[in-house]
């Protein structure tokens, strides 16, 4: 299949489902973020993405009442003053500061393997990545050099995961689109195992990293060849992989498995 008859079936088959209109498919095809013009917030996205791994959200965010409370230890969200008062090896400090003053529930493993001590280096080499800009206009100028460029697109995902431990680079796809790049993509699972299945990636690459590399140029190649943003590709294969139409409040099951059989048939 063509770049373009794969995207075809894939909405297709959405708008096979009785429940799902049109106006509910299009409604998830535009990114609702904006680019916010405001430092703080985009180290707080940093943060809520450091969280996105494994079952971190469980255990760090719910435990707190939200990665919002974590502004009274991070100085309201400002990471200069966080990259001052923590180095690179103080992640048991802002652990402790955290215990201190957040109480955190539910039990806190310190052992270097653990999600606690983990997220917490996460948080501090996130500052210390964005302390280089000023301004989240200086940070969006190098950031935009790479993005609106297709052959340099993906170094600036791969910097961001090498800068920042426990942000992957799916992870650090994921905190690019929703901080408002509409040029990326989330090589997650769903859309991994349906580009597997149809032959758009290569099913026998073994090395995770070069999956999630082929399935951002893959998402890339086909919005290309659809006039689109590689963010409503991404939201096409990942309604087919979860089901859930999040912003209109339906849910037509996990379908990718029903996807891949009705275009392998």
């Amino acid at each position: 299949m063509t770049d373009k008859e794969i995207y075809k079936s894939a909405v297709d088959f959405l708008l096979s489902f009785d429940s799902v209109s049109k106006t509910d498919l299009d409604k998830h095809l535009v990114s609702e973020f904006e680019k916010p013009n405001d430092l703080k917030i985009i180290y707080k996205k940093l943060c809520e993405s450091a969280q996105n791994k494994q079952m971190s959200a469980k255990v760090i965010g719910n435990s707190i009442g939200g990665i919002e409370n974590l502004k009274f230890v991070l100085f309201d969200f400002d990471p200069h003053k966080v990259a001052a008062n923590f180095s690179k090896t103080d992640s048991e400090k802002l652990l402790n500061k955290i215990r201190q003053k957040l109480k955190p529930t539910g039990q806190i493993r310190t052992t270097n393997r653990s999600l606690w001590p983990q997220y917490c280096q996460s948080v501090i080499e996130s500052a210390h990545f964005l302390k280089s800009f000023d301004t989240a206009e200086k940070f969006y100028k190098w950031s935009d050099f790479f993005a609106n460029d297709s052959k340099s697109k993906p170094a600036l995902p791969l910097m961001i995961s090498i800068e920042i431990s426990g942000i992957g680079f799916p992870l650090a796809c994921d905190f690019l689109k929703e901080l408002g790049f509409e040029e990326y993509g989330k090589p997650d699972v769903h859309l991994k195992d349906i580009f597997k299945a149809l032959g758009i990636i290569d099913p026998n690459e073994k090395s995770v990293t070069k999956q999630d590399y082929a399935t951002l140029k893959a998402i890339d190649r086909i919005a290309k060849a659809n006039n689109l943003t590689s963010y409503a590709v991404d939201k096409v294969f990942w309604l087919i992989g979860s089901g859930n139409f999040y912003l209109t409040n339906k849910n037509i099951g996990r379908q990718k498995q029903e996807f891949i059989k009705k275009i392998m048939n």
